[in-house]
């Protein structure tokens, strides 16, 4: 056999040993599997391809870790909302406690904080983002298009040139981006996560239409996201 072809056995063999580690996702396994390793800032989030026969984008399946020389403490990908008000992004299968936000991109390729959510209830450590915060902010996701899904352990957070994206006062809130560095695009990351393996399961969605941002209405998401992103009575 040709060493392409041991390559690609490999790297089949390595997709099925992820995915059987994650039994709560469909027997096919996800919609799209990790590759390499999704980024951690717009520039290299990772853009979910259709693979043929593929109905839409409905799981996403990956792992955070300590890594050999250095940390892999979030990941990120690229989704196309098609149905906002049905939108929703749930765990399948988490091995530690992670938390999910979601970004708006503009034409320029900067991505602002829109929600986020670290626990669903009290009485679960597992993440639940529907298509509009609670927290006082009114944040709504009105517009079908690309967004970036990014996926942290607790204790990793966002952040802007001015600081963190995010102000969680209750781990369960649906959080729009009130925190110092709601106003600002994402810069980077603070702080240290857990990590574990994770399988997400997705609604109202498909894969992104292209690789990189280019939708004219998230400018107009983003200015939402800017006229109401304090909580009330703060």
């Amino acid at each position: 056999m040709s060493d392409g072809f041991n390559g690609v056995a490999a790297a089949r063999i390595a997709a099925l040993s992820v995915v059987a580690l994650l039994p709560q996702l469909a027997v096919a396994g996800p919609d799209w599997l990790e590759t390499t390793d999704a980024g951690s800032v717009i520039a290299t989030a990772q853009v979910p391809s259709r693979p043929f026969g593929a109905a839409g984008l409905t799981s996403i399946a990956g792992s955070l870790s300590q890594g050999l020389t250095q940390p892999d403490y979030e990941d990120l990908y690229f989704i196309r909302v098609l149905i906002p008000t049905a939108f929703s992004v749930r765990p399948a299968f988490a091995d530690f406690n992670v938390v999910v936000y979601l970004f708006n991109i503009t034409v320029n390729g900067e991505g602002y904080g829109f929600l986020a959510n670290d626990d669903e209830s009290t009485s679960s450590t597992l993440p639940k983002l529907r298509h509009q915060s609670d927290d006082g902010t009114q944040v709504i996701l009105v517009f079908p298009g690309d967004y970036v899904l990014g996926i942290t352990g607790a204790g990793r957070v966002p952040v802007s040139r001015t600081g963190p994206m995010f102000n969680f006062a209750s781990n369960t809130e649906v959080s729009g981006p009130d925190g110092p560095g709601g106003l600002n695009p994402l810069q980077g990351w603070s702080g240290v996560g857990e990590t574990g393996r994770y399988g997400f399961t997705l609604e109202a969605t498909d894969f992104p239409a292209v690789p990189a941002p280019g939708a004219a209405v998230a400018m107009l998401a983003v200015a939402g996201v800017a006229v109401s992103r304090r909580r009330r009575g703060k």
